[in-house]
């Protein structure tokens, strides 16, 4: 289901989305009262939402907001396939979509610059929102949708696919477990795993690091970000080109200045995000997990265990501890679902979130989306480290 588009990378490979606190039940949610949704915006990655939704017991989309006739027609035909009534539909004004006393959320898949606008009115709406990976372009509007949501203890969830990933969901088993040790460094990239060989101008907006699944490692909800620092320095990446004897592409590893945000966690620990998304072509910096017993890096799915090899520093492969530590998955409110299916689990975990209503998901969602605008704040003062802001999580 992976669409090898540089918008679609760069739109997912942030895992800022959401997925930002990983409830234990996210898979396994019992069924609860049918949720009552619409989508606003269609296009190539909402319509992945929009094949899921579609499968699941527990969601009745009922209307589109959408002014693209193309991308109608397309959702259309998904509707029909999944043998449901055909939704609403609004080409001119999401606002009477969120008028509507019969829905209960709304997954935003519209383009980035219209998150916050949109999410405002439709928590506003007293509607549960579900989103991409940017809550909004300054501080102000972070603090604005947190303050939103605890008014109307509406849920904010920010949808990232990729966070699921397989091997990061063992590797946080396995941290969790304590394989590693006590967790020191994490560096986080864009997935190799779907790394196109093109670059897409339009997506270059998108943040490309992982910080949902840093937030699941460093477990973010008691160990806070304190400061952040953006940082130019030579680094290994991995970048896609084609094979054409071969009829596909094959990762090949270089190096090269690369800009990276530096965050440093309530515990001391430092976090590398991957900041540059690569000029002529996407570039991976992949995902590296370093502890005081152990280290694992995803581009070479190689595993260092100090207590198995105390003398000499081997490597060994990664894919059988990988399958040792394999999260269970299991999705029963879906009539039909891929194994793997990232779109599905997170889907799921909005299900989920809006079950429990217990804790806002909010102030993870705000947590990671801030990253960038910190980020940019010390590009602008020339590398300079700021404060990184807090975000309330009272449990109600």
């Amino acid at each position: 289901m992976h669409i090898q588009s540089r918008r679609h990378f760069l739109k997912n490979a942030a895992i800022l989305s959401p997925v930002l606190t990983f409830f234990p039940s996210y898979l396994t949610a019992g069924k609860g009262s049918k949720f009552r949704i619409a989508f606003i915006g269609t296009g190539m990655w909402g319509q992945q939402y929009l094949k899921q939704a579609l499968q699941h017991k527990d969601l009745d989309v009922r209307a589109i907001a959408e002014t693209n006739s193309a991308a109608i027609s397309q959702c259309l035909d998904l509707f029909s396939q999944a043998g449901r009534q055909h939704p609403d539909i609004y080409r001119d004004n999401y606002q009477t979509l969120l008028d509507r006393q019969d829905i209960d959320a709304v997954i935003i898949a519209a383009p980035w610059h219209q998150h916050y606008s949109i999410a405002k009115a439709a928590l506003l709406a007293g509607k549960h929102v579900a989103c991409g990976s940017v809550m909004g372009t300054t501080l102000e509007e972070h603090q604005d949708i947190v303050r939103i949501s605890e008014q109307t203890r509406c849920q904010y969830f920010t949808l990232e696919e990729h966070s699921y990933r397989p091997d990061l969901m063992a590797i946080t088993n396995m941290a969790q477990e304590g394989v590693f040790g006590e967790l020191q460094s994490i560096h986080a990239g864009a997935s190799p795993h779907v790394l196109p060989a093109e670059q897409d101008k339009d997506a270059l907006s998108y943040p490309v690091y992982s910080a949902a699944a840093v937030a699941r490692l460093l477990n973010l909800k008691e160990n806070t970000y304190v400061s952040l620092q953006v940082v130019q320095q030579k680094q290994q990446y991995a970048i896609s080109k084609p094979c054409p004897k071969k009829g596909h592409t094959r990762l090949f590893f270089t190096s090269g200045d690369i800009s990276s945000i530096c965050l440093t966690t309530q515990q001391g620990q430092k976090v590398w995000l991957q900041m540059d998304a690569g000029k002529a072509q996407p570039v991976s910096t992949g995902f590296h997990v370093n502890g005081s017993n152990g280290s694992w890096v995803d581009l070479f799915n190689r595993i260092y265990l100090e207590e198995n090899n105390p003398v000499n520093q081997v490597w060994e492969p990664g894919k059988p501890y990988i399958n040792q530590y394999a999260q269970v998955v299991n999705l029963p409110r879906y009539k039909q679902v891929e194994d793997g299916n990232g779109y599905a689990m997170a889907l799921q975990e909005f299900v989920g979130v809006m079950q429990q209503r217990n804790e806002l998901s909010v102030y993870a969602a705000a947590t990671n989306s801030i990253i960038t605008p910190m980020a940019a704040l010390s590009a602008q003062r020339n590398g300079a480290t700021v404060q990184f802001p807090q975000f309330r999580n009272p449990i109600i």
